[in-house]
């Protein structure tokens, strides 16, 4: 790598951190104040900020920046403050007991994974890391208090990604003013895998939210496409929840004459109007189209989801995007976030 390339990483990697930190003058020393869209460069003569390139990967490395900042600052400060304060102390003085790490075992279902004697070690560990955190924590908050710590460190402004749900298949309050909507494929384990997740998240929220669907058939997943252009050509005959919902009990078989056999199954109107569709690739421009707006969104990835204020009447979606099978409370936090701000 030549000196010119050198430098330009060197400036590359350091700029999250003038996001992230706030250079508000402190005890009388003068500094550039903090800005939270910082100008890039110009082209054409007009300045380029941050947030005219901002997606969502550059929002994740700003997040994962401010959080490790975060931590960092917390560890230096103590361990600093430690050799001239009496108040700060870095060993915490709870220890983890045999009752709390068979609490822990019982309360998580861990007895699929082995037994507690198998267990137990890494149990312990990871409870005493969370009492240490948690300590740290409090001698950080107490330094604070004290005025021994000042912190500039700010987190990233929120970033909210734009999307439209289009010809995506709605579920629950189809007029509701929050949304989840899915990018999924229907050969991919984890997005089976969650399945279950969102149907209780339907059943919760089912007055309140609505839930959209849209293929997002990954390449390696050889039969992936033509599964979604069948749930289409189920769609077109009123039939697509059920084909949906059956496509992700039968993942390991959907060539193209177990997804005509599954037309029958679900009892379409028309199995030929079915077979022909299906044969035809009808739907295929649609299902494109949604890999086309997952891909805008930062969706790499499945399953992907869109999270956030909905307008029924246009269709547009303006949230963040969750990544991967989360569990039942990240999606609950998010969707809550949402409702209370309408």
């Amino acid at each position: 790598m030549n000196k010119t390339a050198k430098t330009f990483l060197f400036k590359f990697l350091l700029f999250p951190i003038i996001i992230v930190i706030d250079y508000s003058p402190t005890y009388g020393q003068k500094s550039s104040a903090y800005h939270p869209n910082p100008v890039l460069g110009f082209v054409d003569g007009k300045q380029v900020t941050f947030e005219d390139v901002r997606n969502k990967k550059t929002n994740d490395l700003s997040q994962q920046l401010y959080q490790q900042l975060s931590v960092r600052m917390m560890e230096y400060s103590i361990k600093k403050l430690a050799a001239k304060y009496s108040e700060i102390n870095l060993t915490p003085e709870k220890k983890v007991t045999l009752k709390e790490i068979v609490a822990f075992f019982e309360q998580n279902n861990l007895q699929e994974r082995g037994t507690l004697e198998q267990l137990r070690p890494q149990i312990k560990q990871f409870l005493q890391q969370q009492i240490r955190n948690q300590h740290l924590l409090n001698q950080y908050s107490l330094a604070l208090e004290k005025g021994w710590v000042v912190s500039h460190l700010k987190p990233p402004s929120e970033f909210m990604l734009a999307g439209n749900i289009k010809t995506g298949y709605l579920r629950g309050n189809k007029k509701a003013s929050v949304i989840l909507l899915e990018f999924s494929d229907y050969q991919c384990p984890f997005c089976g895998r969650v399945q279950p997740t969102i149907s209780r998240l339907i059943n919760d929220y089912k007055d309140r939210v609505a839930f959209g669907y849209r293929h997002f058939p990954l390449s390696f997943h050889k039969e992936a496409d033509e599964a979604a252009i069948a749930a289409e050509c189920a769609r077109e005959q009123d039939k697509f929840l059920e084909l949906h919902l059956l496509l992700y009990i039968r993942q390991k078989a959907q060539t193209s004459s177990d997804l005509k056999n599954y037309a029958r199954e679900i009892k379409v109107r028309s199995p030929e109007k079915f077979d022909k569709c299906l044969d035809s690739e009808k739907f295929r421009g649609l299902v494109e189209q949604d890999i086309k707006d997952g891909s805008k969104l930062g969706i790499t990835g499945t399953p992907g989801f869109l999270i956030g204020a909905f307008n029924p009447k246009t269709g547009e979606i303006k949230g963040e995007v969750l990544s991967g099978a989360q569990p039942y409370n990240v999606f609950k936090k998010t969707l809550d976030k949402y409702l209370s701000r309408q």
